[in-house]
């Protein structure tokens, strides 16, 4: 079943060792609970979801070729990621630090609502908020550049700046068709 259920059930695929690498490396010691809340979306639903929240423009594929004056601007300063990111371990988990409790503090408002990883048009990942609390440091070990996390459902999101700040907002217009 889709995370993300009014694409179908074909918008998802299970999450496999060689394309997912992150989520079963033991350095991010990721529970299978928590890898059954995550679904790693195929390019097609990826790139409708990317023109339904995020851009209808072509030439606006990656999060950091969005304009300067996209609706998607951060209100919100978060903490770094970056020091989190290296420490995490099977000592440090990644639910325990600043960074998680951000996560928690911004998603909450929807409870279970997917909330989605884009690194790009054609690369994304539905994630429930528990999941994404969990594995923050998996996709941004897949894409650690500008990646936008989006919940449908609020209109929330938080970017993953590339020198380790997050930051956040609330989309407060309508989604492209």
């Amino acid at each position: 079943m889709s995370i993300v259920g009014d694409l179908g059930d074909d918008a998802g695929r299970p999450l496999q060792p060689d394309h997912d690498w992150p989520f079963f490396d033991a350095d991010f010691s990721v529970p299978a609970q928590m890898l059954a809340q995550v679904q790693a979306l195929t390019p097609r639903a990826a790139a409708l979801l990317w023109t339904r929240h995020v851009s209808a423009h072509p030439v606006e594929t990656h999060p950091m070729q969005l304009r300067e004056e996209h609706r998607l601007q951060p209100t919100i300063a978060g903490p770094e990621w970056l020091a989190e990111f290296d420490a995490v371990s099977s000592e440090h988990p990644a639910q325990s630090g600043r960074v998680a409790a951000f996560l928690v503090s911004h998603f909450q408002a929807a409870g279970a609502a997917p909330v989605l990883f884009m690194a790009s048009r054609e690369l994304a990942y539905a994630l429930t908020p528990a999941a994404l609390v969990a594995c923050w440091p998996c996709l941004l070990a897949l894409s650690d550049e500008s990646p936008l996390l989006y919940q449908p459902a609020t209109g929330k999101f938080v970017w993953c700046r590339p020198h380790g700040a997050l930051a956040g907002g609330e989309d407060g217009q309508e989604s492209a068709p």
